[in-house]
């Protein structure tokens, strides 16, 4: 309890800055697949300090691992990929599915509480009332649509968020994506290595 309180006290104000992440062409990531003219590409965000730059704290600390997804159809109809039908597998036959952002926001969001009542008053109260919104926005205008719709000769990226179990890295996994073709009711399994 008292290195919790301390732990406040030292941060001083809540903040938030974001991160600026780079969308890159398909092709560019070094897990990038084509099928029947639509290409998937994705990176795993699983190195702290990588991860720290993008969301400003570190994910991985509490299990979190973004996946930038990026899709381009090269089709003459449109795609559909749904998020919660993307999953991460591993090598014993498990599969992780992604999480909402709002779960990993509520576990990373200040304390406004706690920063008011440890004298630091309304202000310190506001302040990271602001950060939590902050936060919650900018990782919200990051994550990948949970139905996404990729128009022909269009490119669309987002992240998903994965919670893994404590002390389990998606590194070495695989990514699966399934892709709808809207046109002719076709889905297009699409599997990356991470």
């Amino acid at each position: 309890m008292f290195a919790a309180l301390l732990a406040v006290l030292l941060s001083g104000c809540a903040t938030y800055k974001s991160g600026t992440v780079q969308v890159k062409d398909v092709t560019q990531y070094g897990n990038a697949t084509t099928t029947n003219g639509v290409s998937v590409g994705a990176e795993l965000y699983s190195d702290p300090a990588k991860t720290q730059e993008a969301f400003y704290v570190d994910l991985t600390e509490k299990s979190y691992y973004p996946v930038q997804l990026a899709i381009h159809n090269g089709t003459d109809g449109r795609v559909l990929v749904l998020k919660d039908n993307i999953e991460i597998d591993d090598s014993k036959g498990n599969s992780y599915k992604p999480v909402n952002v709002a779960v990993m926001t509520d576990e990373f969001e200040h304390n406004k509480m706690a920063y008011a009542l440890l004298g630091f008053g309304i202000f310190s109260y506001m302040s990271a009332d602001d950060a939590n919104k902050k936060m919650a926005a900018d990782w919200s205008s990051k994550e990948l649509p949970s139905e996404l719709i990729v128009n022909p000769d269009r490119k669309n990226a987002g992240f998903i968020y994965f919670k893994m179990p404590n002390g389990l890295k998606p590194n070495g996994m695989t990514l699966v994506v399934p892709v709808e073709t809207l046109e002719n009711k076709g889905v297009l399994s699409f599997k990356l290595a991470l």
